[in-house]
């Protein structure tokens, strides 16, 4: 029996609602094809020479596996020359009057940095509930060790490819071996993908709209003025993902055509070739976002909790660096303590956030923490070095080491595991009863 998805019921079996029979339409493109009388249908990631256009077979998600193990090389690379690079720009804009190590030590306030790695955790714990919430939703319950492995999984990966594109496939790997079926695995985290992108972009919004006038703390005009512009863009790029998934929720087919005239025009001027494959690729693109409006339409509460804890991710990210600061430079900077300065804090930091966002680094690293360090010169003063390093600390690096233990661990694991099953196959039965006799 095909596994079916609780989402993708028929219109016979919830009433037949309109809404719900457009969702049913899309379901038909999630890979949650019925199966043919007397047969059977595989629903799990399929082999390389049985997989569609645009779906992730086992063979692309092992292959990507590879190509991330380069990236994370890659990246670890790059961590250790934007920390040099930081040192030597600190020093530069600070005229040689940085903080040293022993100086931040002996003024830090641990309390208020205990409450940035607290956050973090409360950060990360409403990242798994995500994943758990939503297994629960699609009938399969992975337990709250494997969801906080999922959560690790989607932070590491995005972490260490460039333009966070990593995470999903990997995840969808990992429910797969879990024994999920790829329909659900791809729903669970275009679901979550969707809905963390449209909760990132109404925060931002609102942030960067009514605090823009908090970028007159930035001294240098055309620094200040290319953070403006930068932000802009970058939040602009990030929020053309939860628009599109706005727009096929309610106007699937003019998407569709708009779509189709696109990939035609394109290959009219001979941009591009195969426009087929092109076609049959955004199509599935566009059907694996489908199942976003069932997940509306039909789980209307549960929609409203995701979003509520994919609020939690981008406020708690952009005040996190506010407790760095004040357990680095004390309640009161230049003037402005409490709530203003949190205010002011998580405006610079989401404006220098979006001014990297299109930098196609691993974690945007480099650009995010150069643009930070220079929308925070005036604020941060001689320990502006130490407050961007904890701080990137806090929401990127740690995500790398934890999931360089996640793999490790992952590595020794298997190695028991085939150690033990090696042992068991080298005893001969006789020997094995005659053992187990002894013991009774």
């Amino acid at each position: 029996m095909q596994e079916k998805d609780p989402l993708c019921e028929t219109p016979q079996e919830n009433g037949g609602q309109p809404a719900e029979r457009e969702s049913e339409a899309a379901c038909a493109g999630t890979g949650e094809e019925s199966a043919p009388s007397g047969g059977q249908a595989n629903d799990a990631p399929q082999s390389g020479a049985e997989s569609k256009p645009g779906q992730y077979s086992e063979g692309e998600l092992k292959k990507r596996r590879r190509r991330n193990t380069i990236s994370f090389i890659v990246s670890l690379a790059i961590i250790g020359c934007v920390v040099y690079l930081l040192f030597q720009l600190s020093n530069t804009l600070e005229k040689g009057d940085s903080a040293t190590f022993y100086d931040l030590l002996r003024e830090m306030n641990w309390w208020y940095l205990l409450i940035a790695v607290a956050l973090f955790i409360v950060m990360y714990a409403a990242d798994t509930l995500k994943y758990t919430l939503l297994g629960r939703t699609y009938g399969h319950k992975l337990g709250i060790r494997k969801d906080m492995k999922v959560a690790l999984i989607g932070k590491y990966y995005e972490a260490i490819t460039p333009f966070s594109t990593g995470g999903q496939p990997m995840q969808i790997y990992y429910y797969y071996k879990n024994g999920m079926s790829g329909s659900k695995s791809t729903s669970i985290t275009m679901v979550k993908y969707a809905v963390q992108m449209l909760a990132v972009t109404a925060v931002a919004a609102i942030v960067m709209g009514v605090g823009v006038g908090k970028l007159g703390m930035v001294g240098n005009e055309i620094t200040r003025n290319t953070i403006l512009i930068c932000g802009w863009i970058g939040f602009g790029l990030n929020a053309f993902i939860p628009v599109f998934v706005t727009f096929i929720v309610f106007c699937p087919r003019p998407v569709s055509w708009v779509i189709n005239l696109f990939v035609k025009l394109l290959h009219k001027i001979k941009i591009i070739k195969n426009a087929d494959k092109l076609e049959a690729k955004i199509r599935q693109w566009v059907d694996d976002f489908a199942v976003f409006s069932q997940f509306v339409y039909k789980k209307p509460l549960t929609f409203l909790l995701l979003f509520f804890l994919c609020l939690f991710e981008p406020v708690i990210q952009f005040i996190i660096p506010y407790f760095v600061l004040v357990a680095m430079c004390g309640t009161e900077v230049m003037g402005m303590q409490g709530g203003e300065l949190q205010f002011t804090v998580m405006v610079l930091s989401m404006y220098a956030t979006y001014s990297a966002a299109f930098i196609p680094t691993p974690g945007n690293s480099g650009a995010v923490e150069s643009v930070f360090m220079l929308a925070f010169t005036a604020i941060a003063d001689s320990v502006l070095f130490w407050y961007v390093l904890v701080w990137r600390f806090l929401l990127y690096y740690i995500y790398v080491f934890l999931g360089v233990g996640m793999n490790v661990s992952d590595v020794i694991g298997r190695i028991r595991r085939e150690r033990k099953e090696k042992r068991g196959r080298s005893v001969p039965p006789g020997e094995k009863e005659t053992g187990n006799s002894e013991r009774k």
